[in-house]
């Protein structure tokens, strides 16, 4: 079984719902200050696993329930046999609401007393309540007593694995053969390896030795091999490089492409001269010819020029008589605009004054209604200002909620009171016909009544009979939550709880009146009245009459009729205006066209006036040019020729490479060739006079002989642990049929902490008598307090070890159970609660944080939830 998460609601300090989820398979840990709810967390899950939902009346029931009462409810998830089970548990004073229910995987599967039935065949718990009394630890109960609830739980524990004490099988006989085979073990072995100075570790070391140098000496027979087939390649290659008729093959070939070589380059020599010939010859024509093309050129400007100062002569006159007509249209529409724009301004004068007219009479009645919202605004501000006076005398909700507190714990006070106070109940005879009173006022039979001040029984044909409740049985609680709630209601100026809610309630009311009243003023005001008023201060108090005015509307048409003829004649004053600008700009174009053509014409003749006659001076040019194409084209021919017969002058110099080249590389080749055969026949000649082949067989025997007689020792050294094993089962199987299964899980625990440590069990109890440390005994009772609270707390590990063997796996709870122990040892006991954590769920609460930090696990954390 593991626990994976538990949930309390009404239980002691917890009113809301609060939870600690996600448990881990292993070691868990949750570390909070004192108060914080670990031990109310750990006494819940014990109760929701061990104390039924109906014990009410139990001490360890009640005491979950809070100090302002409540139902405690507590709901605990649980991993069981693969499925994840839950159990949920209240408990109250009335039967009615007691609930016990048990949900597997989600689905509700028992409730009540079958509920309690099912989870004990779950817990496999005996009638005294289970394994819970061992392995789980409340804060301060920590020994293995023989007093108390705990050690009668562990009585159950104890019997599945105690039963009669019986003499072991094999006695000294056993004792004597485990002697003698451990003797034999121990003349070769360790617990670290062969025995120093054995024979184990003679021959051990022996082979390790000669298997080394039969490795070596196989290295180095593999390199001689080695350099034996190196040697005979290389001496091959060395023949090959040095024979003579190959040697002069390639130098011939050497030869003959130096002298291509040379020849390419005397014929290069020639076709670059032709070349420059060419170029020489062409650069003359191509002069002449720039001459030529550069006079006529000239002639052409000249002739364009002349042409050109015509035409800009003829354009200037037609462009200044354009310009004047332009002008003359421009005057004209400038008069017609002036007229319609005075036109304009007379309508539109007429109309603003029928406007002003119109807007002073609305301004009359708009002051009407500006001033009646004024006069309504401050009578609503009026009332409001004695409306919030007469709310500031009442009781808000937020002084009436706080005195209600005040009542709510004088009457939870009060029920206290009662609950704790004494009662009694009459029993009348059914025949009887006496009655007692209280006050005149005959007592009902079977009814309990309280008592919470002294009472007087008057009863009939025996007297009175003085009833007194015990001296301060809650009245304290009561008188003090009185004396709170009148010096409440005396500081709000109320004598009782009554006065308070009426004025409450009149706040309330008008503070609904104050609500509309202040949604009327901002309806009228929104601004507020001084907004109105100013608003009222910018109205026009006088104004002319409209009576002696003409219509708007007659006034408006007439300015529309007085806007249209502005607009057309503004229209043709633009029209004339971009006409004149274009006239003039054009005019100026053309007064500029005409000054260029003139100065054109002058640059022209300038140019050619080195010419006396241009045009005979054009015509021997162009016969020149003619002479000087044939000598190009025969310039040509001749480099074209020796282009055809010209030798590749790169391929020439790529063969006169390669040839030289492997010349060089064949004698570079031949002197490393050289040296390197000189240092293998060396090598070989040293390592053939040293013998290494004989001394690898010699080697190899001495190893195989070394081997065998080792193989035969750990044989012998093996079959004795295979019997020194059998022997000690066989005798760990007699001890295992009483106490063995404790002391078995607890020595390793125990040595964790005190390495020399072994407890000393009785046999019948399964208690720990005694401890063994350093081969002195001492009793448990006379250890200190911490050492015998490390020690109940590996029982506790160890017993949770043979019940999870048992098929009955619980979990290990301790709520600050290491209390006593120093920083060094509580390191140790980290460790153990961390080894048995690898099978058994341990589930550790501490108030000590920051010592606990080093434990780890996986940490938890109490969280509230919705109270949904």
């Amino acid at each position: 079984m593991q626990i994976k998460s538990v949930s309390l609601r009404n239980v002691r300090q917890f009113i809301d719902p609060v939870s600690i989820r996600d448990f881990g398979p292993g070691l868990n840990l949750l570390t909070a200050s004192n108060e914080a709810g670990k031990s109310t967390f750990f006494d819940a899950l014990h109760a929701a696993f061990y104390f039924p939902h109906r014990s009410w009346k139990q001490k360890e029931a009640k005491q979950l329930e809070p100090r302002s009462g409540g139902d405690p409810e507590v709901e605990v998830a649980f991993d069981y046999d693969g499925a994840v089970w839950k159990i949920g548990k209240r408990w109250s004073s009335s039967a009615a609401r007691r609930q016990a229910r048990l949900w597997k995987d989600d689905v509700l599967v028992a409730q009540a007393g079958e509920a309690e039935d099912r989870l004990a065949e779950i817990l496999g718990a005996s009638a005294e309540g289970g394994p819970a009394g061992l392995l789980w630890v409340r804060q301060g109960v920590v020994e293995m007593s023989e007093r108390g609830e705990e050690q009668d739980a562990r009585r159950g524990i104890m019997d599945s694995v105690a039963g009669e004490v019986e003499a072991m099988t094999g006695g000294r006989r056993m004792e004597e053969a485990l002697n003698a085979v451990r003797k034999a073990i121990d003349a070769e072995m360790t617990t670290r390896g062969p025995k120093r100075g054995s024979e184990l570790e003679r021959l051990t070391g022996e082979v390790d030795y000669l298997g080394k140098e039969q490795s070596r000496l196989q290295d180095l027979v593999r390199r001689q091999e080695s350099d034996l087939e190196l040697r005979r390649k290389l001496r091959l290659e060395l023949a090959e490089l040095t024979d003579p008729e190959s040697r002069h093959a390639d130098e011939q070939a050497a030869r003959k492409a130096a002298q291509d070589l040379e020849a390419a380059k005397a014929h290069d020599e020639k076709v670059k001269a032709a070349g420059a010939s060419l170029a020489s010859q062409e650069a003359k024509r191509d002069s002449v010819q720039g001459a030529i093309d550069a006079l006529s050129l000239k002639l052409t400007e000249k002739q364009q020029a002349e042409e050109a100062q015509i035409q800009a002569a003829e354009a200037f006159k037609a462009g200044q008589q354009a310009l004047a007509d332009a002008e003359t249209r421009l005057g004209t529409a400038r008069q017609d605009d002036a007229a319609a724009d005075q036109e304009q301004r007379a309508c539109r004068d007429m109309r603003d004054r029928i406007l002003k007219a119109q807007a002073a009479q609305a301004a009359r009645s708009r002051r009407t209604d500006l001033e009646k919202r004024i006069a309504d605004a401050e009578a609503l501000r009026a009332r409001t200002e004695t409306l919030d006076a007469e709310i500031a005398q009442g009781l808000s909700a937020k002084a009436l909620a706080a005195l209600e507190a005040h009542e709510a714990n004088l009457n939870v006070a009060i029920r206290a009171r009662d609950r704790a106070a004494a009662s009694f109940t009459v029993r009348y005879e059914a025949e009887s016909v006496g009655r007692i009173r209280i006050g005149g006022a005959p007592v009902d039979g079977d009814t309990a009544r309280s008592i919470t001040e002294t009472t007087v029984l008057d009863i009939d044909g025996i007297g009175a009979l003085e009833l007194r409740p015990p001296v301060g049985a809650g009245d304290e609680s009561v008188e003090a939550a009185r004396v709170v709630l009148q010096e409440a209601l005396t500081t709000n100026g109320f004598e009782d709880m009554a006065a308070a809610r009426v004025s409450a309630v009149k706040r309330a009311a008008d503070e609904d009146v104050l609500r509309g009243l202040t949604a009327q003023f901002a309806a009228i005001a929104p601004d507020g009245i001084d907004a109105l008023r100013k608003a009222l201060a910018v109205l026009p108090v006088t104004g002319e009459g409209v009576e002696n005015l003409p219509a708007l509307d007659a006034a408006e048409a007439a300015l529309d009729n007085a806007d249209v003829v502005r607009a057309k004649s503004g229209a043709t004053l633009r029209e004339a205006q971009t006409a004149f600008d274009l006239a003039d700009k054009a005019f100026a174009r053309l007064e500029g066209a005409a000054t260029s053509a003139g100065e054109r014409l002058v640059r022209a003749t300038t140019a050619l006036g080195a010419h006396d006659d241009p045009v005979t001076d054009l015509e021997q040019m162009r016969a020149e040019v003619a002479t000087l194409e044939d000598a190009v084209v025969a310039a040509r021919g001749a480099l074209t020729a020796l282009e055809a017969q010209a030798p590749d002058l790169r391929a020439a110099e790529a063969v006169a490479q390669r040839t030289a080249s492997v010349l060089e590389a064949t004698r570079t080749r031949v002197a490393a060739l050289e040296r390197q055969l000189a240092e293998l026949n060396g090598a070989i000649g040293q390592r053939g006079s040293e013998g290494i082949e004989e001394e690898l067989e010699t080697v190899s025997g001495q190893l195989a002989a070394r081997r065998t007689r080792l193989e035969k020792l750990q044989f012998d050294i093996r079959a004795n642990k295979r019997l020194l094993k059998a022997l000690e089962d066989a005798q760990a199987r007699a001890r295992n049929r009483h106490v063995a299964p404790v002391v078995q899980e607890l020595v390793p625990l125990l040595r964790l902490i005190w390495p020399d440590a072994d407890p000393v069990v009785n046999a019948e109890t399964g208690m720990i008598t005694s401890v063994t440390r350093r081969a002195v005994e001492e009793d448990f009772d006379v250890l200190s307090g911490g050492t015998r609270e490390q020690i109940s707390l590996l029982v506790r590990l160890a017993f949770a070890r043979i019940l999870a063997r048992e098929g009955r796996p619980a979990p290990v709870i301790l709520d600050d159970a290491i209390v006593y122990t120093d920083d060094e040892r509580i390191e140790q006991m980290f460790n153990a609660l961390t080894q048995q954590a690898q099978d058994v769920q341990i589930i550790v609460f501490s108030c000590r944080q920051r010592a606990f930090r080093a434990l780890g696990g996986t940490p938890l954390v109490i969280s509230r939830e919705d109270a949904a």
